[in-house]
């Protein structure tokens, strides 16, 4: 519910905010367009699901269950590595490095470990990932106004634009977490404040900022020079929203400027929101930590597998309080010798032979 809001319910709104009420300042009218709904309706729907795929794919989502199979292929039966144990390892290792992954460690320790809420949480990272999607919208639309054209095939220069965005968007995917791992408390301590005056929801913060960023797009479109008639943005959209609808739609002639919003808010936002709600559902298990944690961890258990070890040879080897009796040492020095010997050991016994001898000897000249 929370993302389908974010991915149909708030284009829709900002649409209809940014053309369904026209003013006209001469006359101080207003005046509804009803037949920019269709174009409303559709272009609200196209750009929530391209976006909903775009943040699944570029994020790397993947639930554990589906590492704990294998990964995808081996989860929906497409593979022979069902739970194989390497498969195993590389799904983990996969998912432990992706965005999503990483994301999923930073909410899971902001929400478990500093008790922080799921709503503060999520309002710092969408504070985060706003001047990411701003540069995700002006890099593909200052790369295909200052492209030089020998680079450019005619006819091709929407293709162009579309693969820079890919490319920044993958990028940006990857450098979100690393950055929002650092200021997140900070921007949720923000968002704790902006709540406690006025009352924002999940929904709320993201159309704010598709506002923002399209009064920012304008400005700079206008500062740059950019004329987008040049780009004949106008016919490819028209054409996938004739695709799309049996009826045929007026389409606005700033439209591209909102479909780059939508390509370039939405994802990222969508991404947030799906990390920040598993996050904080779920326990993170040891192997999805990070690499310096779980060595630390190796370390010492194994300084408590040696501590064991060395306490096990000394009950080995030294006798026991309990058990050990003392020795007499009279009795074991008398055990063992010949019943003439006398205390004093072998050479005491021979020196008292020879003297007996000689005694003997002594007797008989005598």
């Amino acid at each position: 519910m929370i993302i389908g809001g974010q991915v149909l319910i708030a284009p829709a709104v900002a649409f209809a905010i940014t053309y369904l009420v026209e003013i006209d300042t001469q006359s101080a009218t207003l005046s509804i367009q009803l037949e920019l709904m269709p174009w409303i309706l559709s272009a609200a729907l196209a750009y929530g699901i391209i976006s909903f795929i775009l943040a699944l794919v570029a994020g790397g989502f993947m639930p554990l269950t589906v590492a704990d199979s294998g990964g995808w292929l081996a989860q929906l039966r497409l593979s022979n590595r069902y739970r194989n144990p390497e498969a195993v390892d590389s799904a983990r290792e996969r998912l432990r490095t992706s965005p999503f992954g990483r994301m999923i460690r930073i909410v899971h320790e902001q929400v478990q470990t500093r008790r922080r809420g799921l709503l503060e949480v999520h309002g710092g990272l969408q504070i985060l990932a706003a001047p990411m999607q701003v540069i995700l919208v002006l890099i593909p639309v200052i790369a295909m106004q200052y492209a030089p054209e020998s680079m450019i095939a005619d006819g091709h220069l929407f293709e162009f634009g579309l693969m820079i965005y890919f490319i920044g968007l993958m990028a940006g995917f990857r450098i979100y977490p690393l950055y929002a791992g650092r200021f997140v408390g900070a921007a949720s301590t923000l968002r704790m404040l902006m709540e406690k005056v006025t009352k924002l929801t999940w929904t709320l913060p993201v159309l704010i900022l598709w506002l923002i960023v399209r009064v920012l797009i304008g400005i700079s479109f206008n500062w740059l020079g950019i004329d987008m008639e040049n780009w004949q943005s106008l016919a490819v959209e028209k054409r996938l929203i004739e695709s799309l609808l049996p009826v045929e739609a007026t389409v606005p002639e700033s439209s591209f400027i909102d479909m780059l919003v939508a390509l370039s808010v939405l994802p990222i936002a969508t991404f947030t929101t799906i990390t920040v709600l598993g996050g904080g559902a779920i326990a993170v298990p040891r192997w999805m930590q990070d690499p310096a944690n779980r060595l630390v961890e190796i370390e010492t258990s194994n300084e408590e597998i040696e501590t064991t070890s060395y306490d096990y040879e000394f009950d080995m080897f030294t006798p026991s309080e309990e058990t050990s009796e003392p020795m007499d040492t009279k009795s074991h020095s008398d055990e063992g010798l010949l019943p003439e010997v006398p205390v004093g050991g072998l050479s005491g016994w021979v020196a008292s032979q020879v003297a007996g001898r000689l005694e003997a000897r002594k007797k008989g000249k005598e």
